[in-house]
C-alpha cells in the first residue's frame, strides 16, 4: 500500500497539484536566474588600435563595441559599466577620456566605475555588473 493512500482524496489532489506546481517553480527559477547570469556577465573589449582614430561625438557614438554596450546597460540602468583600463599613465587617460565621452552619450557618471589592469596593454574590457 503506497503512502498516500492513507491521505483522504482532496488532500492527495491538493498535494499532488502542489508538487506539480513547486517542480515547475524550480525549473522557472532555474531558468531565470541562468538568464540574469548570462546577462550580467556580459563583456566588450575597446582596442587601442580603434581609440587612435581622430574621434568626435558622431564617431564615438558609432565606435565598435560602444553602441551595444550603451544599449545593454540602457535595458537595466540600475548596473554599472566596468571599465577594465590597462596599468599606467596612459591606460589612466584613456580611460578617463572613454567616460567622459560615456557621460556626453548620457551614461549617468555614478553608473561607471573604472578599474586598473585589464587583461592586455592595448585594451580597455567593459563588462556590466550589479
Amino acid at each position: 500500500m503506497s503512502s498516500t493512500a492513507a491521505i483522504p482524496g482532496s488532500a492527495r489532489g491538493f498535494l499532488l497539484c502542489y508538487a506539480r506546481l513547486m517542480k515547475n517553480f524550480v525549473v522557472f527559477c532555474s531558468l531565470l536566474g541562468a538568464a540574469g547570469a548570462a546577462a550580467e556577465g556580459r563583456s566588450w573589449s575597446l582596442g587601442a588600435d580603434s581609440w587612435a582614430r581622430p574621434r568626435d561625438g558622431q564617431s564615438v557614438a558609432r565606435m565598435t563595441p560602444l553602441p551595444e554596450a550603451i544599449a545593454e546597460w540602457s535595458v537595466d540602468a540600475t548596473q554599472q559599466l566596468v571599465i577594465r583600463y590597462p596599468g599606467g599613465e596612459d591606460g589612466q587617460l584613456w580611460a578617463f577620456e572613454l567616460r567622459s565621452w560615456l557621460v556626453a552619450l548620457g551614461v549617468p557618471q555614478e553608473k561607471l566605475e573604472l578599474v586598473a589592469g585589464s587583461q592586455q596593454a592595448d585594451l580597455i574590457e567593459i563588462e556590466l555588473s550589479r
